[in-house]
């Protein structure tokens, strides 16, 4: 898949390894920043990233790029040839999307690393917009990068407590307009927890030290990858761009039929919002 993938793009593939911690809010934020900002989140930003929740209450994903560095990304293991993977960027924006499953060999192991050393961002994704006639699904999407600081404390100062995490390894190309994501995501244990002084069960918390690739397990068991296909629109108030995202996604689905069924993800499935 990964070679048919690169011929259609006509470029090689980049490797992504990224790291994604769901966070949850502690309550219904009403003071529009849930406490005070730490340093290494621009204030403004993330003003613009909670306007974009309209009052709602989302999980929030802190997403960690673990490629920029192999000698970081993999402590000890510098001659692994992971590159880059972070998808991100400063401004608010919509995305249009359609996803398809495929099979492959598994991806060889990573090692062990730190939770502060990455390119961290804080990301946001609304619940898709019901379809309707659409062929594809679309939301609204903001990341905030992280410029520095310790990026838990930053999420802690938000008003946003650790859920969980997992790991996602894979591929990405660039296609014209659509983006190409080949993955598979990894289950990661919490951490035994953050004992509570008012004597509630511990909070879990993220793992310090990461435990190698080929030790974690995959979300499927099959070993299935999942390819995504999406395309980000600036603005996505405007039909004439929503249309020619829409008309590029339908013709990447057609040049891929017999090869992998790709459809529409379940709206319900994607939902963000914390209950």
């Amino acid at each position: 898949m990964l070679k048919i993938l690169a011929g259609v793009a006509a470029m090689q593939p980049r490797v992504v390894y990224e790291r994604h911690l769901i966070y949850k809010p502690r309550n219904r934020m009403t003071n529009g920043n849930g406490g005070n900002v730490k340093p290494g989140a621009p204030a403004s930003q993330i003003q613009a990233l909670q306007a974009q929740m309209r009052g709602d209450v989302f999980y929030l994903q802190l997403v960690g790029n673990m490629s920029s560095d192999p000698a970081v990304a993999f402590v000890g293991k510098s001659e692994d040839k992971t590159t880059a993977g972070a998808l991100s960027e400063n401004v608010s924006d919509s995305a249009v999307d359609q996803v398809g499953e495929t099979t492959e060999d598994s991806a060889s192991p990573g090692s062990t690393t730190d939770i502060p050393k990455h390119q961290w961002s804080v990301e946001f994704r609304d619940l898709p917009d019901v379809p309707g006639r659409r062929p594809v699904s679309s939301r609204l999407m903001a990341s905030v990068p992280v410029a520095g600081g310790d990026p838990l404390q930053i999420m802690d100062s938000l008003g946003y407590n650790y859920v969980s995490e997992y790991l996602v390894r894979g591929h990405q190309l660039i296609h014209n307009n659509i983006i190409l994501s080949l993955q598979r995501p990894f289950t990661v244990p919490p951490e035994s927890g953050i004992k509570s002084e008012t004597g509630l069960p511990p909070r879990p918390s993220p793992m310090k030290i990461l435990p190698s690739l080929w030790k974690l397990k995959p979300f499927d068991p099959r070993g299935t990858f999942l390819l995504q296909a999406s395309i980000r629109v600036q603005d996505g108030t405007k039909p004439e761009s929503m249309a020619l995202a829409i008309a590029e996604l339908t013709s990447f689905r057609d040049l891929m039929k017999g090869i992998v069924d790709m459809e529409v993800g379940d709206r319900l499935a994607l939902d963000t919002r914390s209950r």
